[in-house]
C-alpha cells in the first residue's frame, strides 16, 4: 500500500467506508471527485502496464497529447516539430532527425528540472534488452537522441518514421530516479510513478482504490488544477459501477455500456456524453496457439458465421455502428471501400467444408484429422456486454458447427494472457491513437514485446504496405498505402471485426471542461481544467 503524509487521508478512509456502506457519500466537489474504474492498474508505469493509462496520465505526462478532436497538441513540447518549423529533417541517408524543444520551468514532482536528458535516458532504457516494456515499437527505429542543451533533444532515427509526432506521448522516465536501475523490478516507481502531471498518487490500496492529490506548484499555473482530489474506485463488475453511479457512490464513470444507457441518461445530476470512438471491439484469432486460424478460409466462415447487425441492433441498443476494420470512421486514414462479410451461415459452413472441416462423428461439431474444431475465447469478466457477446458468438458458431467456450478472466489478469499469447481467441477492444499507424497490429515482426500483433499474422505483403505507410511523411500517399493496407486486412481477415466502441461517459452535470476523447488518450487528457460548479 503507498501511502502520503496528508492528513486527509483519513477523510478518505471514512469516505470509502461510506461508499461500503451506501450511506452518505458525499456529492461531486473541487475537494473529491470518485470515479468508478473498471479495474485495477497492474502498474502505474506506463511504459509497462497493459491497459488504458487513464490514472497514469493524470500524473505521467507525455510531450504530447491530442484533445477531443484527434488533434496532435504539444504538451510538456513547446511545439509539435514538423519540416515547415525546421523541426523535422529527411536525411540523404534515408534517415530522418526530429528536434524536440522543451517547455521550460518544468519539473518533476521532486522539483528536479524535465530535461532533455529524461528524453534520451527514456529512449535508451526502452531499447535496452534488459527492460520489458509493454511495446517498444517506434522507439526501436531510433539510432540515438542528441542533447544540445536542456531543452533541446535531436532524436535520429534510423529511417523515415511518418507517426513520430505521437512518439513521446507515454512521456519519459527520470532520469535520476530510474539511472542504472532494473525498471522491470523497479516497485516504488511503478507502483507511485514520478511524474510532471496535475496529480500525484497518495494512497494505493490494493483492490479497492487509488487517490491522486493535487500538486502543489503545478507548472501551468496555481490556479491547476481545479479538483483537489480524484479517486479512482475498482469497481469490475459493470452493473455494480452503474448501480454505485445511480446510487450516488460514485459520481464519473468513462465508458457507460450501452444496454445501461437509457437508465444512466435519467438519473438526476448526471449527464452522459456521447462520441465516437477512435476503438474497435473485435475477436483475436491467435493463429500460433490455435493452429487451424491459419487458413484464410477458416478465419473467413467464422465472420460469415457472426450476424454483426443482430448484436449492434439488440444487445447494443444500436448505439454502435458495425465496422469492417482497424482503422475507425473519425481517422483520417479511414476507409470504408472494403470487403464486407454479410451475415452468411451458408456460405461459413461451405469455407469450413472446403478446408476439410466436417461433422464426421455425427456429434454437431466438425473435426479434421481426428481433432474437434473446438477453442477457447477469453474476455474480461463483470463486463456483462461482453459476456453477452460472447454467448452470442458460441450460438453462432454451434449453428456452422464450430464449438467455442468462454472464458472470463480478471480485468487485469487478462493483460498478462494477451501479452504473452496464452489463448485461442480473446474479445476485446483496441483503443487507437490519433495516428493511423497499424505496424504494430499487423506487421510480421511486431509479435509482444516489439508490438501488438497477437493474432501472430505473418503476411509478407501485409508486412510491406504497413511499413510503407509508416515510411512517407506525405500524407496523400500515407493514406493511399493504408487504404491498401484496410483493404488487404479485409481480405485476410486476421481477426473479426465486430463494432465500433462509440463512447458513452457518465459525468456530474455541474463538471464543466469535460471534453472527452475518442482515443488512447482517455478522458482525463485535460483533467487540470475540470471543476465543479
Amino acid at each position: 500500500m503507498i501511502r502520503s503524509r496528508s492528513p486527509w487521508l483519513s477523510l478518505v478512509a471514512s469516505l470509502c467506508a461510506a461508499c461500503a456502506a451506501d450511506v452518505g457519500t458525499p456529492p461531486p466537489s473541487n475537494d473529491l471527485l470518485i470515479i468508478g474504474y473498471d479495474r485495477e492498474p497492474d502498474a502505474l508505469n506506463r511504459f509497462s502496464t497493459h491497459i488504458l493509462e487513464d490514472i497514469h496520465s493524470t500524473i505521467i505526462e507525455g510531450l504530447i497529447t491530442t484533445d477531443e478532436n484527434m488533434n496532435v497538441v504539444p504538451l510538456l513540447a513547446a511545439e509539435i516539430p514538423t519540416q515547415e518549423n525546421g523541426g523535422v529533417r529527411l536525411r540523404e541517408d534515408g534517415g530522418m532527425d526530429v528536434t524536440w524543444k522543451l517547455r521550460p520551468n518544468v519539473m518533476w514532482h521532486d522539483g528536479v528540472p524535465h530535461t532533455s536528458a529524461d528524453v534520451k535516458f527514456t529512449v535508451e532504457a526502452l531499447n535496452d534488452p534488459e527492460y520489458n516494456p509493454e511495446s517498444t515499437d517506434g522507439f526501436d527505429r531510433i539510432d540515438s537522441v542528441s542533447t544540445p542543451d536542456p531543452l533541446t533533444a535531436i532524436v535520429h532515427y534510423k529511417e523515415i518514421y511518418a507517426p513520430y509526432a505521437m512518439q513521446f506521448f507515454r512521456g519519459t522516465f527520470p532520469k535520476h530516479v530510474l539511472e542504472g536501475r532494473d525498471i522491470d523490478r523497479a516497485t516504488d516507481y511503478n507502483r507511485n510513478p514520478l511524474g510532471t502531471g496535475p496529480y500525484r498518487v497518495a494512497e494505493w490500496r490494493t483492490g479497492e482504490y487509488i487517490v491522486v492529490e493535487r500538486v502543489p506548484n503545478y507548472w501551468r499555473g496555481a490556479e491547476y488544477p481545479k479538483i483537489q482530489r480524484l479517486m479512482f474506485k475498482f469497481v469490475t463488475n459493470t452493473n455494480t459501477r452503474i448501480n454505485q453511479l445511480k446510487s450516488g457512490e460514485i459520481h464519473l464513470t468513462g465508458l457507460v455500456p450501452w444496454d445501461k444507457a437509457r437508465e444512466v441518461r435519467d438519473v438526476e445530476g448526471i449527464t452522459l456524453h456521447r462520441m465516437v470512438g477512435n476503438a474497435y471491439e473485435h475477436v483475436t484469432l491467435n493463429q500460433r496457439h490455435f493452429p487451424p486460424f491459419e487458413d484464410v478460409r477458416v478465419r473467413r466462415a467464422l465472420v460469415y458465421a457472426v450476424d454483426r447487425e443482430l448484436i449492434a441492433s439488440t444487445i447494443l441498443d444500436g448505439l454502435v455502428p458495425v465496422i469492417h476494420g482497424p482503422i475507425q470512421p473519425p481517422s483520417w486514414a479511414f476507409t470504408d471501400d472494403v470487403r464486407h462479410y454479410a451475415y452468411d451461415p451458408a456460405q461459413a459452413a461451405a469455407l469450413l467444408d472446403e478446408a476439410g472441416w466436417r461433422d464426421t462423428d455425427g456429434d454437431g461439431i466438425r473435426d479434421r484429422d481426428g481433432q474437434a474444431f473446438s477453442f477457447t475465447v477469453i474476455t474480461q469478466a463483470g463486463y456483462a456486454i461482453r459476456e453477452s457477446v460472447a454467448q452470442v458468438l458460441q450460438r453462432q458458431f454451434r449453428d456452422v458447427g464450430v464449438d467455442m467456450r468462454i472464458r472470463l478472466i480478471d480485468g487485469t489478469a487478462i493483460s498478462s494472457f494477451w501479452f504473452e499469447g496464452r489463448f485461442d481467441a480473446m474479445l476485446h477492444w483496441w483503443h487507437m491513437p490519433a495516428d493511423p499507424e497499424i505496424t504494430l497490429f499487423f506487421a510480421k515482426d511486431r509479435m509482444p514485446p516489439r508490438g501488438r500483433n497477437i493474432n501472430y499474422i505473418q503476411n509478407d505483403s501485409l508486412t510491406a504496405l504497413v511499413y510503407a505507410s509508416d515510411q512517407t511523411v506525405d500524407r496523400n500517399e500515407r493514406r493511399r498505402l493504408l487504404w491498401e493496407a484496410q483493404r488487404l486486412i479485409a481480405e485476410l481477415v486476421p481477426e473479426i471485426p465486430l463494432y465500433n466502441v462509440t463512447r458513452l461517459d457518465a459525468v456530474p452535470s455541474n463538471l464543466v471542461n469535460f471534453k472527452g476523447n475518442p482515443t488512447n488518450t482517455g478522458i482525463y487528457w485535460n483533467v487540470h481544467e475540470w471543476e465543479i460548479r
